[in-house]
C-alpha cells in the first residue's frame, strides 16, 4: 500500500515538472514581468592537473558552483506565502567533467542541467515543495563559516573529479577521483519534500522527502531522506550543526544507506574558523561499505586590500573502502577566495593533491592547481 502511495506521488511529481520544464522559458519570461527575482552567477576558471605522468591544463566551468541562471516568485496566498523557483546550469563543460582521456564539448545543455523547477507554500504548519530541487539533506555536509566555500568544499571531487589516478599509464580503467571521495550529501531530485517550522526558539529544522531521478532516463531508483539543521550563535561563537540520512531503493534490487553529517564554528572577532563533516554508507550493491572523515581549517575577513576581505583555508580528507576492502584515499588543500565589493564578484585560487592505493597498488598522487573568478548578477 505504502508503495503504491510513494508511486502515485511520484508519477504526478514527474508530470508536473515535466509540464513546468516544458514551458519553463515562457513562464521565466511572463515572471520577470511580476516581480520575480532574476539571479545567478558565472563562475569561469583554469585548472591544471598533473597526474604523475602528464601534464593537462583547461578552462572549465567551476564545479563548485556552477555558472547559473534562475528565476524566483513569490505570492501571498491565504495565511502563507506560495514560490516559484527555476534555476539552470549553463551547461558549460565543468571542472569535474575534465580527464586525460574525456574532452567535453565547451557548450553542451542537456535535461540534467535543471537544477530546479520547484513549487512551495509555507505557512505557519511550515513548508511544502514539490517538484525538482533539493532533497532533504542536500546541503547537510555543508555547514561552514570559510569563505572558501566558492572553491572548496568537502565535495573534493567538484575539482578533478573525472581524471583517472595512475600507475604508469591511463587507458580509462583506472579509478578516477570521484570514484574515491565521496561526501554522500543529498542531491536535487523529483519529489515531494516538508520542513518543520523553526523550532527550540528559531534555531532547529527538520526535513523530510522521498523521490527519483526525474531528468534521466531509465533512473527509477526511490530515494527516501531526513535532514536536521540546527544554527545558532553563543556570545563570539556562531556554529551551524547537521545531520542528514538517505536510503535509496535502487529499482534493479538492493538498496543503500548513508548517515552524513557536518558541524562547523566561527569565532567572530578573529575570524578563525573551523569545520568537520563525516559519512558511512551501506550498499546491497557494493562489496564494501565506505565511510569518510573530513576537516577544514581557516581564518577569514583579512582586510589586506582596499577593494574586499581575503578568506584563507586549508583542508583534508580521508575515505576509507571508498571502492575496495581496504583501500585507502586522502586528499589536502590550500585555498584563497579576495572579493571584489564593486563589482559584485570573488576570485578564487586553489591547489589540491588526491592520494589513492589500493591492496598490493599504490597510484601516483594528482597535483591540481586551479584559479577561478564569480560575478553574481
Amino acid at each position: 500500500m505504502g508503495k503504491r502511495v510513494l508511486g502515485s506521488i511520484s508519477k504526478i511529481t514527474k508530470t508536473m515538472v515535466g509540464g513546468a520544464i516544458a514551458f519553463s522559458g515562457t513562464a521565466t519570461a511572463v515572471l520577470a514581468q511580476n516581480n520575480a527575482e532574476l539571479y545567478g552567477h558565472l563562475n569561469y576558471g583554469f585548472i591544471v592537473v598533473d597526474d604523475g605522468d602528464i601534464t593537462t591544463s583547461e578552462f572549465a566551468d567551476n564545479s563548485n558552483a556552477v555558472s547559473r541562471f534562475g528565476v524566483r516568485y513569490s505570492q501571498p496566498i491565504g495565511q502563507g506565502t506560495f514560490k516559484f523557483n527555476f534555476e539552470t546550469g549553463l551547461g558549460l563543460a565543468g571542472s569535474s567533467d575534465w580527464s586525460q582521456i574525456n574532452d567535453p564539448e565547451f557548450l553542451e545543455w542537456e535535461r540534467t542541467n535543471i537544477r530546479k523547477v520547484d513549487f512551495s507554500y509555507e505557512g505557519s504548519f511550515g513548508k511544502v515543495y514539490l517538484g525538482q530541487g533539493s532533497m532533504a539533506s542536500d546541503g547537510i555536509t555543508g555547514a561552514s563559516f570559510s569563505g572558501t566555500d566558492g572553491i572548496a568544499t568537502s565535495a573534493v571531487a567538484d575539482v578533478g573529479g573525472g581524471f583517472h589516478f595512475s600507475d604508469g599509464m591511463v587507458d580509462g580503467t583506472e579509478p578516477t577521483v570521484k570514484s574515491v571521495f565521496n561526501d554522500f550529501d543529498g542531491g536535487r531530485l523529483g519529489r515531494v519534500r516538508y520542513d518543520t517550522p523553526p523550532l527550540a526558539g528559531g534555531g532547529l529544522i527538520l526535513s523530510a522527502a522521498v523521490g527519483e531521478n526525474i531528468l534521466s532516463e531509465g533512473v527509477d531508483d526511490t530515494v527516501y531522506d531526513l535532514g536536521l539543521v540546527y544554527n545558532g550563535d553563543a556570545g563570539d561563537l556562531q556554529y551551524s550543526a547537521r545531520i542528514g540520512s538517505e536510503w535509496t531503493d535502487f529499482d534493479a534490487g538492493g538498496d543503500a544507506n548513508s548517515v552524513f553529517g557536518s558541524f562547523a564554528i566561527l569565532h567572530t572577532p578573529t575570524g578563525l574558523n573551523g569545520k568537520i563533516a563525516a559519512g558511512r554508507r551501506d550498499s546491497d550493491n557494493s562489496a564494501v561499505d565506505s565511510d569518510y572523515f573530513y576537516t577544514k581549517l581557516g581564518k577569514r575577513d583579512f582586510e589586506w586590500f582596499a577593494w574586499g576581505k581575503t578568506h584563507l583555508s586549508a583542508d583534508f580528507f580521508w575515505a576509507n573502502d571508498s571502492r575496495l576492502a581496504g583501500d585507502d584515499g586522502f586528499a589536502w588543500g590550500l585555498q584563497a577566495t579576495q572579493e571584489l565589493d564593486n563589482y559584485n564578484a570573488e576570485l578564487y585560487l586553489a591547489y589540491r593533491q588526491f592520494q589513492y592505493e589500493e591492496p598490493g597498488l599504490d597510484y601516483q598522487d594528482i597535483d591540481i592547481f586551479m584559479v577561478a573568478a564569480r560575478w553574481n548578477f
